[in-house]
């Protein structure tokens, strides 16, 4: 199962295979030419999150939840998901704004990580949404424990 003794193999393989298709997607330019593409990579990116808020929590026990309700848990790595895809955010605008923004001559918009606010909160909402499948998976099978 995802959720055994290799959890953190497997997160760490999820964000390598997601590292690797950013870079693939980069280079190809796939974010631009499909237009779901940069939601999947939201989506999963926020799922890899939430399965290591989990780790944190539940299996490194670097956060102390206490007896918490299922629904608290939640609560909790979806916040830490949250979190992590507002400094992605924060970090395409840097990108964006420090260091195209030094080189913009050089760059068509197809080079821009930040497209508005209506690319910021659909990237948001995704990874809020494979923040919310993977604390719900987890919440899931560790209720049945």
């Amino acid at each position: 199962m995802i959720f055994g003794e290799n959890f953190s193999k497997i997160i760490v393989l999820i964000f390598l295979l997601i590292l690797a298709t950013h870079a693939i997607a980069i280079y190809f330019s796939l974010y631009w030419i499909i237009w779901w593409f940069d939601n999947a990579m939201h989506f999963l990116g926020g799922l890899c999150l939430s399965f290591f808020a989990i780790w944190l929590i539940y299996f490194a026990k670097k956060i102390e939840l206490g007896n918490t309700s299922n629904f608290f848990s939640l609560i909790i790595i979806v916040s830490l998901v949250v979190l992590g895809g507002v400094f992605w955010e924060f970090f395409e605008f840097f990108f964006d704004n420090i260091i195209f923004g030094k080189i913009s001559g050089l760059i068509s918009l197809a080079g821009h990580a930040q497209l508005g606010l209506v690319d910021t909160m659909s990237d948001l909402f995704f990874d809020l949404l494979g923040g919310l499948l993977g604390g719900l998976l987890f919440l899931k099978k560790h209720d049945k424990k």
